[in-house]
Order: structure tokens, then sequence, then C-alpha cells
């Protein structure tokens, strides 16, 4: 997969991966992933891919960033400070190319002391003057592009049934907003403890009947690559729409899903919510300002739509096309 460039270095234990896969639209701009990867090729893999995500991500928002991702192979519970420091320095080093935030295994205090190392960081604690984490705001995103979904289909939230595999920090997020919405969630996760904390009534699955459960959303808010074709000829849904990075194992499988009468919210605009939120705190906005920004998501998916029918493509392939335009510096494909 073609980078920009990548960048890695070993020490204090841990081995660091920045892949910047783009800065034609503005610095690159993207999450820290940190975990136990099983090899130093799947690392590298999932940084260029997400990487290449976050570009088309940032594009089809409009926003004056390309996609960037770091992934530091290690254990974050045992991680150190030192470790944290050297990340800050190696982040630095790049000059302002690639700016830092948090993500899976990195929280807005490990943010807070990555900080203390470079300026190219953002989403530090509220105590500290920053913005909080993205996930609240990616959550968010995503209610906007069910309501839009659903809503094109003369339906709205008010007692849907929407299974979501995943309730992490925005899968839960999400269960709240859905409830607020008179929506009917059903969840499931693989990791009992994330399941400990949900409110009363939602409705919990196994983690391999969520794939198949009834419902009028299925909302992939976990794993890459969840639904391939096997998947998406069983799946028992009207719309697929979560929060989860390449749901799809590969974007034909948008028009197996469309085959079928299931309409698909590509994941890089149904999650450009926390990417939205980060953005306008690097040009100085409040949280009222990421908030009216977000009404890019639904607006995102009427064009989509538009383009999607016109041309006689899968939205996934409308996505894909519309975000390949930005940021080739075309407004529209």
């Amino acid at each position: 997969m073609d980078l920009e460039s990548l960048h890695v270095q070993r020490e204090a234990g841990v081995e660091v991966i920045v892949a910047i896969d783009s800065t034609v639209r503005g610095p690159a701009l993207g999450g820290c992933h940190w975990r136990p990867y099983q090899s130093v090729e799947t690392a590298r893999r999932d940084a260029a891919g997400l990487a290449r995500v976050t570009t088309r991500r940032a594009a089809l928002a409009r926003l004056s960033h390309g996609g960037g991702k770091t992934v530091v192979i290690g254990d974050p519970r045992e991680r150190t400070t030192k470790q944290l420091l050297m990340l800050g320095d190696f982040v630095d080093a790049l000059e302002g190319r690639y700016i830092v935030a948090a993500d899976t295994g990195v929280g807005e205090e490990e943010m807070a002391v990555i900080a203390e190392r470079t300026g190219f960081v953002v989403g530090l604690p509220d105590h500290l003057g920053g913005c909080g984490g993205p996930g609240p705001y990616t959550a968010q995103g995503v209610h906007l592009a069910m309501q839009a979904a659903l809503g094109h289909r003369g339906q709205s939230l008010e007692g849907a049934r929407v299974a979501i595999q995943g309730v992490g920090t925005v899968g839960s997020c999400l269960v709240e907003h859905l409830l607020e919405s008179g929506a009917r969630p059903i969840v499931a996760d693989t990791m009992p403890e994330a399941l400990s904390d949900l409110p009363e009534g939602v409705e919990v699955v196994a983690p391999d009947a969520i794939l198949t459960v009834e419902c009028d959303v299925f909302s992939p808010c976990g794993p890459a690559g969840v639904i391939d074709a096997q998947v998406a000829e069983q799946v028992c849904c009207h719309v697929v729409c979560g929060s989860a990075n390449d749901p799809l194992e590969h974007i034909g499988i948008g028009s197996l899903l469309e085959h079928r009468g299931i309409f698909y919210v590509p994941d890089f605009l149904a999650n450009a919510g926390g990417l939205i939120h980060l953005a306008a705190a690097l040009e100085g906005g409040d949280g009222e300002d990421s908030q009216r920004r977000l009404g890019i998501i639904p607006e995102n998916l009427e064009r989509v739509m538009a383009y999607a029918s016109a041309q006689r493509v899968s939205t996934a392939v409308a996505a894909e096309r519309l975000a390949s335009a930005a940021i080739a510096g075309v407004d529209d494909a």
C-alpha cells in the first residue's frame, strides 16, 4: 500500500510506527493504537490502512488535513512514562507533518504526557484546556448518519432495533444516543467487561449472533472486515451504519448489500465525527463548534446517494470516488 512516508523507531521496549498517507490537504491527523500486535508486518499494515482511511475521512468531510496513524507494538497495561515521552519526541521530530491524537489503548491522560514533548498533539483532557477525546463525537456522527439513512426509508430511530457489534468507547456512547432517540439497542462484545456498565434494558446477545439478529440497523463498531460475502447474504437489516473502519471485507461487498436492498452508509462518512471534532479544536473551536460541524455528515450522505444514483454504483464506490476527487482538489467527481 503506497504511503507518503513511513517512520519506525524501536526504543524503551516498544516499536513505534507512524504512517503518513497524505499531507496534500494539510498536516496528517490521526490517532494512536497501542496494543500487542502478533507481528511487525501486521502492525505496519494496520498503520498504513488506517492512515489511508483517515485521509478519505478528512477529505470527504472537507477538512484541511490528510491522514496519518501511529501504532505502538506493546501492551498498554505495561506502558511506562518513558515510552510515552519517547513517542512525543518521535512525533515532534516529524516537524508538524503529523498530529497525534488518542485512540485504541491510548486515552486523554496519556496524551497529556506525550504533549510534554511535542505540540503536535490534540485531544488533551478538559482540565488541561484540551478538547477531550474524539469518541463521543464519533458516536454522535454515527447517530446522525443512522437517522438520515433511516429517514430515506421513511423510518425514524423511534422504536428501531439497532444491533451494535462492539460497545467500547464509541459503541457505548452510541447506545446512549439511541436510547435517547427511543431506539431499541441490541449489543454484543467479545469482552465481557464491556457489557457490565450498559444501561438497564439493553438486550445482549452472543458475539456470533449479532451478525444475524433481525434488526433495522446493523452497526459494526468493532474490528475491520466483519462483513464478508457470507455475512452480506445473512445479515438481517435494512441499513448498515457504524463506527468500525473498513467493515467491508472489500469494496465489492457494498454491491452485494445493495442487491439485497440493504443501504450501506460508508464507514469513513459515518465515523467522521471524532476527526471533525479534533480538526475543529486545532482551529480554536469549542464543543459547540464541533457540534455544528457534524452537520456535514448527513449532508455528505446526500452527496454520496446522489452520486451513486447518477453513476449507478454502490454507495461504497461513490464515497471512495468523491473522497478521491476531494484529495485531488476537485469539489465533486
